[in-house]
């Protein structure tokens, strides 16, 4: 796939947008951005080589860093100075022009390596907040942890999370690292961490993934059927810890091949993990098939690149 690294984000590009990914994951606009950027079209070698995760088959880190490092150091230059660097060295001329589209476009936002946000839901009888951490994994999955905070009137003036007059919102440096040494840990554990760390209750905790990408010649899990590297599938899984959710339920298919101990949930709390599909039309069949084989029921969206 990266012998024509266009192509390979012409496919990805269009998995992203056969799923739609909701407010759970990373946003969709900013993924899509970050396709454009890596794409030779738009900035030429300043990302070369194209390489991606062995595991996951997305793009690899240090693809994105190397886009990231264009991004930052893009300039706009002017027809004076391309046209004359274009005629004293061909080579030099074409990454600075290289340098102007991508400058031209530095307005639509990427994705991050690392972004911790956070937003005042309510403000009464009790305070709640929305964190937000966005991240790029070690195996290049696009990563998003959503966390519902509440606590008793006046804690947001004392804690971790905190209120400022303006109404915008202070986030201990801790919280970050919290957030970051867990991306792996189960998500009932995290829960337990996150309540420790901010003195605050959780109401809801959600974990999206955008990731792995299968396509021809792409390595399967064991218990993956072969006929699934044939054709394209992107995956999007999530679990959501919820106060609301009465029922718990296991729809990832590749969450029951993985195993494990069962969740020690916190009281009053249900966890539901899913995971979604955009796949070549001739592999829905099979994915239908595999994932019902293991007690999941999924959703799997066409994807068709270019149609």
């Amino acid at each position: 796939m990266t012998e024509n690294p266009s192509a390979y984000l012409a496919a990805l590009r269009a998995g992203l947008e056969a799923l739609a990914p909701n407010a759970d994951f990373v946003p969709l606009r900013e993924g899509l951005a970050t396709l454009s950027l890596l794409d030779p079209a738009l900035s030429g070698d300043l990302a070369a080589p194209a390489e991606l995760d062995p595991s996951s088959g997305m793009p690899s880190v240090g693809w994105l860093l190397r886009a990231l490092g264009a991004l930052s150091s893009a300039r706009s230059v002017g027809e004076a100075e391309l046209a004359r660097a274009l005629r004293l060295d061909p080579e030099v001329g074409l990454r600075m022009q290289a340098r102007q589209r991508v400058a031209d476009v530095q307005e639509v936002p990427v994705l991050p390596t690392s972004r911790l946000r956070g937003a005042i839901r309510r403000r009464g009888v009790t305070t709640d907040f929305l964190l937000v951490f966005d991240r790029l994994t070690t195996d290049s999955h696009w990563l998003r942890t959503r966390v519902d905070l509440t606590g008793p009137a006046g804690w947001e003036e004392r804690g971790p999370v905190c209120l400022l007059p303006d109404g915008s919102v202070r986030l201990d440096e801790g919280l970050t690292h919290l957030l970051g040494r867990h991306l792996h840990t189960p998500i009932s554990a995290l829960c337990f961490q996150i309540q420790d760390g901010t003195g605050a209750l959780v109401t809801r905790l959600s974990r999206g993934r955008i990731g792995p990408f299968w396509f021809p010649g792409q390595g399967l899990p064991e218990g993956v059927p072969p006929i699934l590297s044939s054709g394209l599938v992107l995956h999007a899984s999530k679990e959501i810890l919820d106060r609301t959710i009465t029922r718990s339920a296991q729809n990832d298919p590749l969450g029951v091949l993985r195993g494990g101990r069962e969740d020690v949930l916190p009281e009053e709390m249900g966890l539901v993990r899913e995971r979604r599909f955009a796949a070549s039309p001739a592999l829905h069949p099979s994915l239908l098939s595999w994932s019902s084989s293991l007690g999941c029921a999924v959703t799997v969206a066409r994807l068709a690149p270019g149609g």
